[in-house]
């Protein structure tokens, strides 16, 4: 992620020249993205947010041109586009709407805004954004891939005894048979498992396989850990280098390289790296859609001899995934690239990936997500993506048919490095083994740097927890052993970074150096998809502060391409139940609207004919139908809409949506869920609450329902929203009747239950407050703590503080004994855990199945920091109109929070001493906001020193209860009030 972006600041300096308005516009972007290259939206969308120093600004006109070259933008010609002066304050979702945009046009623009009093500002600083690959046929490249035979084994093998064993504790079993059976041709590849080895010896324990075996007449042992591959003779296929040497004759004036893979890829020009992506390209169900990237390497070429490099790898594609699937996308990777050069003269030129391109193994031994990566310098190909290299090793790279793959831009953020974390203690538990300490849980990989002899084997283990002797905590990996190898070449100091893989951890073991590694031999690499920050909350509690940090880096690290669960035990899936509940907290951390953008394509990809949506997508899983992991099918678009104003999100996504509703409905009897659910994981991980599944579907079958009709009605499509509201007062009156009892108490009484129902609209108002009653009895009786799993946890604390129940919504905030969220905080947790219970002090580590401690959906409470605490919340969508309703408690004595909209910075500052509460809040220029004061009367507020109603641009709507409210144009507001104790 990009640091926090500084689009507004407290005071911002008067503009120079009377002739303008004092109003500018800034963060001008297109389609969510600053200066994209390769959009292939046949009408880009523009935005920018208005800026001013005067209170109460709105943008009244706006003027937009597009050109074709900067010099026809810097005489004020568009001649792509000149929309005139449009009347409107609209700053956001303007879609282009000139001469149609062709394959590789470039676009450059710019935009005047005229303030409220009808005067124009200053033209903006030129933006641009260049159109992609429109059509199939403007790929001339051909797939190549680069895989080389291995040529049968002539020395005899035979494997004399194998036995699977546990490593620590009891449990062995003869599987020499099983293995002699998997010997083909003299070779041997496997991966120990209890599947490829047909029994389990000791379940849920750690094993290993030890193998003795004879080659050639030679007798040889050898030990591999489970989930590792045992590959006999010990030779391994190394990933491939492919590259084009090529000349150009000419000067080049710019050049263009569109390029991706069915696996990943990492390009080098002349030397250098093309690009700072990592993991690229994006992972998409490729049986659907393939993303490429664009690039401009002009600064990368020259006249003469230049060579085009890269490196190759499984990825998402050919190699492991979540759940033991690999090779579930193909067997065998490929690559497609195409640079399309235009010299100064106009000719363009164009180098494509053919059969022209040469192939040679790489460094890389071995590389894989849940595996890790194997690396030998000795091995290194000096000058291998650089012109004048020997090429007479090298062997023809193959072409296949990749036709029918559809080609699209990649419409999001890539992932990229985001940042370095530094060493902060380092241990040796026994001799030669020396364990790191990042001091957070992250996710990405080693930087390490060494000295030693050439042959040097050094291995790196990665895990997020230690075990109480200090030994990595890795049975909760699972399937993912998350193991990097190193050999040395010697020679001197030496660094190696993984490239094509990741893994989620806190703490590095090294083994085999001879000698300590020095401090700084480990280095942290941050990963993540390179969403922009957009949120800041801090308190006068350290632990909520830390607990924001947690939710944050959770965040962080499971948006890898898409929105994972996990990033460490071999699952790592875009689930869409966790996806949904934290959506809304990620919008506050995040500028998300351009990662959900791509995902809620891979979610449609994956429902079925029917209307069923995945579990996961990209889909590896097929088709469930499962209550709240289907339904984020509509909550995600609609939440999209909701904080971005995004009305295409919807228009795209509408046909889906309504078919999961159709779905569920012919599912259903009575308009009860009560039959085909799918995997239906219900509340999952819950605490001692058993919350009846078929509630659980009702409930969001009325949900999705209604969401369904709110976007009917957004589109203005009204005869389908009718239709979608009465549907949703039907569903609402069987909920009623099947669960509900007259005294507003829900079948299960759990704290789920509540929080959907009253979350969700679906009691009548009579019954409202009595289960909100209930609720909060449920909530007494466990001593202030919480029940809920995934499903009600993000709805608990707002629904609490909506039904006036507040002091119970800070007691289980500020909670830290379990189960709470300040549980895993008060016990050094960097990041959310799983489960409420991963680790507690009386039963150590939970089941190591199912426990991870980097997983974000518990975190979705930092919604309520955010929209509560903070009291910033949207009114309209997109955040046109604002609500600031802080909740000041006694709790807290400050917070502040900083949320950067689409339509620019808002941001609350609070700090109370007794009765005496000062509150600053700062609305973006061209919204309006109703600020809720907490006052016990009018007479008591105050604004910037004066008496409320003297105070320039506010008016004062209303008393409510213990809030003055009041009505703001842009600007900073000092209020001061005397509040209720």
């Amino acid at each position: 992620m990009k640091r926090f972006k500084q689009v507004l600041t407290l005071g911002i300096v008067l503009l120079a020249g009377s002739g303008f308005a004092a109003v500018e516009t800034k963060n001008h972007r297109c389609e969510y993205l600053t200066n994209p290259l390769g959009i292939d939206a046949a009408s880009p969308r523009l935005s920018w947010i208005v800026t001013s120093n005067r209170r109460g600004e709105k943008q009244t006109a706006y003027h937009v041109l597009v050109a074709s070259s900067v010099k026809l933008l810097a005489d004020d010609k568009g001649d792509l586009w000149d929309s005139g002066k449009v009347t409107s304050d609209e700053t956001s979702h303007i879609a282009y709407s000139g001469r149609p945009l062709l394959s590789r046009q470039s676009c450059f623009w710019k935009v005047r805004a005229w303030d409220r009093d009808g005067k124009p500002g200053r033209w903006s600083p030129v933006a641009q954004w260049h159109m992609g690959l429109l059509k199939a046929g403007d790929w001339s490249a051909q797939w190549i891939e680069a895989e080389v035979p291995v040529a049968p084994s002539v020395t005899t093998l035979l494997i004399r005894r194998a036995t699977y064993e546990a490593v620590e504790k009891s449990g062995v079993a003869d599987v020499t048979a099983a293995l002699t059976s998997l010997v083909k041709e003299n070779r041997l590849k496997v991966e120990v498992n209890n599947k490829t080895l047909g029994i389990d010896p000791a379940q849920n324990l750690a094993k290993r396989l030890r193998v003795e075996y004879e080659l050639g007449g030679k007798a040889y042992s050898k030990v591999v850990d489970e989930n590792q591959t045992l590959v006999l003779p010990d030779e391994l296929e190394p990933l491939r280098y492919l590259r084009k040497s090529f000349a150009l004759k000419a000067t080049v004036q710019r050049a263009v390289l569109y390029a991706t893979a069915l696996g990943l890829y990492e390009l080098r020009l002349n030397g250098k790296r093309v690009g700072d992506h990592v993991l690229a390209p994006e992972w998409t169900d490729y049986r659907k859609r393939v993303c490429y990237q664009t690039y401009d390497v002009t600064a990368l070429l020259k006249k003469g001899d230049n060579a085009l490099a890269a490196s190759l790898a499984d990825g998402w594609f050919s190699g492991r995934i979540g759940n033991g699937a690999n090779q579930f996308f193909g067997k065998v990777p490929a690559m497609l690239a195409q640079l399309e050069v235009t010299h100064a003269d106009g000719r363009v030129e164009r180098i494509t990936s053919d059969a022209s391109w040469k192939s040679h193994a790489s460094p890389i031994l071995a590389s894989d997500f849940m595996l890790g990566e194997d690396y030998d310098a000795r091995l290194e190909v000096k000058g291998w993506d650089q012109p004048g290299l020997d090429e007479s090793k090298w062997v023809p790279a193959i072409v296949r048919d990749e036709s029918a793959r559809r080609l699209e831009a990649q419409v999001m953020e890539p992932v990229r490095k985001i940042l370095e974390l530094k060493t902060k203690a380092v241990t040796e538990r026994k001799p030669g083994c020396w364990t790191y300490d990042l001091g957070q849980n992250m996710v990405g990989v080693v930087r390490l740097k060494v000295s030693a002899p050439a042959g040097t084997r050094v291995t790196l283990r990665h895990a997020e927890m230690l075990n109480p002797d200090g030994t990595l905590y890795t049975r909760n990996l699972r399937g993912a052993p998350s193991v990097d190898h190193y050999i040395c070449k010697g020679g001197g100091v030496e660094t190696w970074q993984p490239v094509f893989t990741f893994h989620g951890f806190r703490y590095v073991e090294i083994t085999g150096l001879t000698g300590k590694p020095d401090a700084d031999a480990v280095t942290g690499i941050v990963i993540a998809s390179d969403t922009p920050l957009t949120g800041e909350f801090t308190c006068s509690d350290a632990r909520i502060n830390q607990l924001q940090s947690n939710i944050l880096w959770g965040q962080r690290g499971n948006y890898i391409s898409v929105p994972t669960d996990c990033p460490q035990r071999d699952e790592r899936l875009g689930w869409l139940g966790d996806a949904q509940v934290f959506i809304r907290t990620a919008t506050y951390n995040a500028d998300v609207a351009a990662f959900f953008t791509k995902w809620m394509v891979d979610v449609d990809d994956g429902q079925s004919a029917e209307g069923s949506f995945s579990d996961v997508s990209p889909n590896t899983m097929g088709v469930s139908g499962v209550p709240a992991w289907g339904d984020a099918g509509v909550i995600c678009p609609w939440t999209i809409y909701e904080v971005y104003g995004d009305k295409r999100m919807l228009e795209r996504h509408l046909p889906a949506m309504t078919k999961w509703i159709e779905y569920m409905r012919a599912r259903s009897t009575n308009l009860i869920r009560d039959k085909d659910r799918g995997n239906d994981y219900g509340d999952w991980l819950s605490i001692g609450a058993d919350t009846p599944k078929d509630l659980i579907g009702t409930a969001y079958f009325a949900y999705s329902t209604h969401l369904v009709a709110k976007s009917y009605r957004a589109l203005g499509r009204v005869a389908e929203a009718e239709k979608y509201e009465q549907l949703f007062a039907d569903i609402k009156v069987a909920f009623n009747q099947r669960y509900v009892e007259a005294d507003g108490r829900i079948k299960g009484n759990t704290q789920c239950v509540y929080a959907m129902a009253l979350k969700f609209d679906l009691l009548p108002s009579e019954l409202r407050s009595k289960a909100a009653e209930f609720l909060e009895a449920d909530i007494k009786a466990k001593g202030d703590h919480l029940s809920t799993g995934f499903v009600g946890v993000s709805y608990l604390l707002p629904v609490l503080t909506q039904a006036d129940k507040t002091d119970t919504a800070y007691r289980l905030l500020l909670q830290d004994s379990f189960p709470s969220w300040l549980f895993s905080v008060k016990h050094g947790a960097t990041t959310i855990w799983e489960r409420w219970d991963g680790w507690t002090p009386e039963k150590g580590f939970q089941d190591p199945g199912m426990n991870s401690f980097n997983h974000y959906s518990l975190g979705s409470c930092g919604e309520y920091l955010f929209g509560y605490v903070g009291g910033i919340r949207h009114a309209s969508p997109g955040f046109k109109t604002i609500l600031i309703d802080p909740i000041v408690h006694d709790g807290l004595s400050w917070a502040k929070t900083r949320y950067d909209s689409i339509q620019g910075p808002i941001a609350t500052s609070w700090k109370r001493e007794g009765q005496r509460l000062a509150l600053e809040v700062v609305v973006p220029a061209n919204t309006t906001a109703t600020i809720c004061v907490p006052a016990k009367d009018l007479a008591s507020v105050t604004e910037s020193g004066k008496a409320v109603e003297k105070a320039e641009g506010v008016k004062f709507l209303r008393q409510e209860k213990n809030k003055a409210m009041f009505e703001v144009g842009s600007g900073t507001y000092r209020f001061a009030s005397e509040i209720v104790e």
